[in-house]
């Protein structure tokens, strides 16, 4: 196959998931009618290049990275529409307010308004990716997805451990799972850098948690007594995108 005829397969495959996002490969091959070789190969360097992504079900999208990239960092469902509401929370604590996704295995970042304290803040960037149990927004997100996505997340986690409060198994970070939907929000306490903590709570949209939103810096400030008045912040904060996002777009 010729360079141009590669290019033109790889094009009306990432043109066919925009149009028709979360497709298997054979539903890819039944309307492309490519050759199971041809179709893996490339769909295989569509993904390792981050055009495409592999969801939980083993369906394919367009990346939530690149859509983030092309956006000016924001997903194609978390948009601009949530600045106000984590600007005003950066405004209330100088801290650094952040939102993601869950992408395959991994917490993607997808917007950041940072905080104040520019030597001690935290470093999050548009389009980072971060291990999910070490992270809250990707345990708060995965607190409220259904038993079987839960289960199809959670077997692709390899538990690697990042600090002493790293959770190291499935056991635990089920139970922490349970606890983050009892209080309606996630504790990142140190789990995946020492110093650092987060607030993390679930952003709707229509009724489904599509989302979170963080509040993130050094235990110093974020510390575990502050966890309550914290949390009622964020989710004061994600509410509010929440709202927007059901009600705006």
């Amino acid at each position: 196959m010729s360079e141009v005829g590669t290019l033109k397969k790889g094009l009306d495959i990432f043109s066919l998931l925009i149009k028709e996002p979360n497709m298997t490969i054979s539903e890819m091959m039944n309307v492309l009618q490519y050759n199971k070789s041809t179709m893996y190969r490339l769909v295989s360097t569509l993904e390792q290049n981050e055009f495409i992504e592999r969801t939980a079900d083993h369906r394919y999208r367009v990346s939530t990275v690149l859509m983030s990239q092309l956006s000016g960092g924001n997903s194609y469902d978390l948009n601009w529409f949530s600045v106000p509401p984590m600007e005003q929370l950066n405004q209330q604590t100088n801290e650094t307010i952040y939102a993601g996704v869950i992408s395959g295995n991994k917490m993607v970042t997808t917007q950041v308004v940072s905080g104040e304290y520019y030597s001690t803040r935290t470093h999050s960037e548009v389009g980072n990716k971060k291990a999910i149990h070490a992270n809250g927004i990707g345990k708060c997100i995965l607190a409220y997805q259904s038993a079987e996505v839960q289960n199809q997340i959670i077997e692709q986690l390899t538990f690697e451990i990042f600090t002493s409060q790293t959770l190291t198994s499935r056991t635990d970070l089920e139970g922490e799972l349970h606890k983050i939907r009892e209080q309606g929000y996630a504790v990142d306490n140190e789990e995946g850098e020492i110093g650092l903590r987060c607030i993390a709570a679930p952003v709707r949209k229509n009724g489904q948690v599509i989302a979170a939103v963080a509040l993130s810096g050094p235990s110093g400030r974020v510390s575990h007594d502050k966890d309550e008045h914290h949390a009622k912040l964020v989710k004061k904060c994600a509410d509010a995108i929440s709202h927007i996002m059901t009600h705006n777009l």
